[in-house]
């Protein structure tokens, strides 16, 4: 090797192959600075930038009255906004359990109206069922052959009195319209 004085950051160093007493020898050599004075510059500046951050913090704190109404009504748009989709979400439940009730009215009017048909339905039935025991008591009473043939033939009049006799028109048929002399 050279006669050099091998910095303690070198390569060599940091591979460990300087010897140690180089090494003790070069961290015993002063330095070629006056380090007193750039360490109380040092400081000046850190107070410095400390305390125009410390002063840019409480503006940021105390805000000016121009940016305080605008945040105040940036605010309270935000307030109007939340309370206006707020009143609309509420419209919109308050029209959907609306809706909900009407269909609940609804159903349990239907069933009603269905369960009063067939109470009124079977109440006819019965009735009519009664009033045709009570003829047919009557009717037992008189001659029962007379009567029948009497209220079959009224039931064979009525019937044929809404019927009329279709007239039969002629068949036609798109094979009849073909001369017979025609061959395939």
């Amino acid at each position: 090797m050279s006669n050099t004085p091998v910095s303690k950051h070198s390569r060599a160093a940091r591979r460990n192959e300087i010897d140690d007493g180089e090494v003790k020898s070069l961290s015993s050599l002063p330095r070629a600075e006056k380090t007193d004075l750039t360490s109380a510059i040092i400081r000046a500046t850190t107070k410095k930038n400390e305390d125009l951050l410390n002063d840019k913090m409480k503006k940021k704190e105390k805000p000016s009255s121009i940016t305080k109404d605008l945040n105040q009504k940036a605010k309270d748009q935000l307030t109007n906004l939340n309370k206006s989709k707020m009143e609309k979400a509420i419209m919109q439940s308050d029209i959907l359990q609306d809706k909900i009730l009407k269909s609940k009215q609804r159903s349990k009017y239907v069933q009603t109206a269905r369960k009063q048909n067939w109470d009124a339905i079977n109440q006819a039935a019965l009735a009519e069922k009664a009033r045709l025991d009570q003829e047919g008591k009557e009717t037992k009473a008189e001659t029962p052959q007379d009567e029948d043939e009497d209220a079959m033939e009224e039931e064979e009049d009525f019937f044929n009195e809404g019927k009329q006799e279709p007239q039969q028109a002629p068949q036609r048929n798109v094979f009849d319209l073909l001369n017979d002399e025609v061959e395939c």
